[in-house]
């Protein structure tokens, strides 16, 4: 078990030889969902805790979240470095869930009940986010996985990887939540292959909304090549908004507007000091005191118009 000094919990996920009954399972239907953008730098992370923390604290869901980027911003977002650190080091990461993939060994290593990190949110009143952290390690696999993904006589299907090893525990969960790395490599088909859906965070700038239809185009095809169903386009959520900008105005309302993107999801989230500082490790008692007084009702309202458009298809 690892803990940090101001951190003493477990993070153990102990899994029930039992699974729930239907009955239970079709009330408590699991949502995953990819967040992911093919430019860097335009508040995955952040969108992806801030969702995270808003419905387990405003709706008492259970949640999931799952770093597939190499650049572990979440990872280190929720665990804080030193504590990283300690799970890095006992090998409680989803790397291992990828190099059992690569290793022709029966036995596989990587167990999903030591590698998910209980209770990971930074604030004191929410008990209801967990976290499947990553490390750079797996930057030195992604070429074999790359090259796994095109062998013709593989009984491996490389993008299938996280969705089996997540299947086990997905009954824990309302939602998991995927941040994705800026392109669609092996770690976002993983997350793709896994999610019913798919969101799509941006700064309301030319070059941030640039690849959006690139990256419908992508998914569609990745969906055929995989043999999957297409995963939905639950919408847009414009970030570090700033509101004098023309610029901003002009590609917000091209957002609300243009015909074949996915719809924009309201309402926006302003750049705001605290909502950027959020992502520094430090403990928190509310999610008032971590995202700001003055932006929690229209981040609570924002989570809203999200869980209305994911649960609309129930």
């Amino acid at each position: 078990m690892l803990s940090s000094p101001d951190r003493p919990r477990p993070h153990l996920v102990l899994v029930p030889a039992v699974g729930p009954s239907p009955k239970e399972h079709r009330r408590r239907m699991t949502h995953v969902i990819s967040v992911v953008n093919m430019k860097g730098g335009v508040g995955k992370t952040t969108t992806t805790v801030m969702l995270g923390e808003f419905l387990a604290a405003e709706y008492g869901k259970r949640v999931l979240l799952v770093d597939m980027d190499p650049q572990v911003s979440l990872s280190i977002t929720m665990l804080g470095e030193l504590q990283w650190r300690l799970v890095r080091d006992a090998g409680h990461t989803a790397v291992a869930m990828f190099s059992d993939a690569l290793d022709t060994a029966e036995v596989p290593r990587f167990d999903i009940a030591r590698a998910v990190y209980r209770n990971a949110s930074n604030v004191k009143a929410i008990h209801d986010v967990d976290l499947l952290p990553l490390a750079p390690d797996i930057i030195d696999l992604q070429p074999h996985l790359a090259a796994l993904s095109v062998a013709k006589r593989s009984s491996v299907r490389v993008w299938d990887i996280l969705h089996g090893a997540l299947a086990p525990i997905l009954p824990r969960y309302d939602y998991v939540l995927i941040d994705c790395p800026p392109s669609l490599d092996v770690m976002t088909k993983n997350a793709l292959r896994a999610s019913s859906g798919y969101l799509i965070p941006t700064i309301p700038d030319v070059m941030s909304t640039y690849g959006i239809t690139l990256l419908q185009q992508k998914v569609g095809e990745f969906a055929e090549q995989a043999g999957i169903q297409r995963p939905a386009e639950l919408g847009v959520i414009v970030t570090k908004h700033k509101l004098n900008s023309s610029v901003h105005t002009g590609q917000v309302a091209r957002l609300r507007n243009h015909p074949t993107w996915p719809p924009m999801l309201t309402p926006t989230v302003p750049e705001a000091n605290q909502i950027a500082g959020a992502a520094e490790y430090q403990q928190y008692s509310t999610l008032r005191m971590k995202y700001g007084q003055a932006h929690y009702a229209d981040l609570a309202e924002l989570t809203e118009t999200f869980r209305q458009r994911v649960e609309e298809g129930e």
